[in-house]
């Protein structure tokens, strides 16, 4: 091959690669339009289509809002209304308990539930003070343990101080279990009492570990329960330096809900 034909050849070999690089760019470009329309496509698609009944679930979910909203402040109004109106016309009038008479001797026997998980910081003090504003003697007072847990146990048995009214029963199955299952080991040992005794209890009181009871709110269950089936007293929340916000709030709340709420309800029959 002569020096002009080897010179052809390089020429014709880089002219055949110069048009297949032509044609991959031709190629690679119409494949990126290709991918442009497909995704113009989409975003027709998605304003045309889509975006239509996404903003017509959007505007039908503001709408429920808005009416559960609308419902619940006319409900807020009415116990606002109904609080005014009978603070005015002096119907809001509760009862007063006298000193004297805040542990009066109790009509039926009642069962105090107390469910005590890794409660060992308090159990303690609140027995040994349920035991002091209680005295009546036909109050028994069940408190719930958990084999797991010797020290809530220690400390239930040191409030008791051997106080015959108190009866605390361990929960053969390790802790935690839900409060529920503890509830129900401590009525089926209510109830093996009743058997045992020949006495059956009339009430039975749910109080939780941490609270401290009133000394009249006993005498006020019983007292109530001739006429009701099912009692329920506040709990007074107190202000705690370690935690204003919190403890604040807890106060708000529980200040309004049985100060006003459920005073109104009781007032018309709710």
């Amino acid at each position: 091959m002569t020096g002009a034909d080897h010179a052809s050849a390089i020429g014709q070999g880089e002219r055949c690669l110069q048009g297949r690089q032509s044609r991959n760019r031709h190629e690679y470009w119409s494949l990126l339009g290709g991918c442009g329309d497909k995704v113009g496509d989409l975003g027709q698609f998605f304003t045309e289509q889509l975006l239509p009944g996404l903003l017509a679930v959007e505007h039908e979910l503001l709408l429920f809002a808005a009416f559960w909203f609308v419902v619940s402040a006319i409900d807020e109004a009415a116990f606002d209304i109904g609080y005014l109106w009978l603070r005015l016309t002096g119907r809001l009038r509760e009862p007063v308990i006298a000193r004297d008479d805040e542990t009066p001797e109790l009509e039926r026997r009642t069962a105090l539930f107390v469910a005590a998980w890794r409660e060992a910081d308090v159990i303690g003090a609140m027995v040994a003070h349920a035991l002091k504003a209680w005295p009546q003697e036909r109050l028994a007072l069940y408190v719930g343990c958990y084999v797991n847990d010797p020290e809530t146990l220690a400390a239930a048995m040191k409030g008791a101080k051997g106080d015959p009214r108190v009866r605390i029963v361990v929960n053969e199955r390790p802790g935690p279990t839900t409060k529920a299952d503890c509830l129900n080991r401590l009525y089926a040992a209510m109830c093996r009492d009743e058997e045992r005794s020949g006495m059956r209890f009339g009430t039975v009181v749910l109080h939780d570990a941490e609270d401290f009871v009133h000394p009249a709110a006993l005498g006020l269950i019983d007292r109530n329960l001739r006429e009701a089936a099912f009692v329920q007293l506040p709990v007074r929340p107190e202000p705690q330096a370690a935690s204003p916000w919190v403890a604040g709030h807890y106060s708000d709340e529980f200040a309004e809900s049985h100060a006003k709420s459920m005073v109104v309800r009781n007032a018309f029959g709710a």
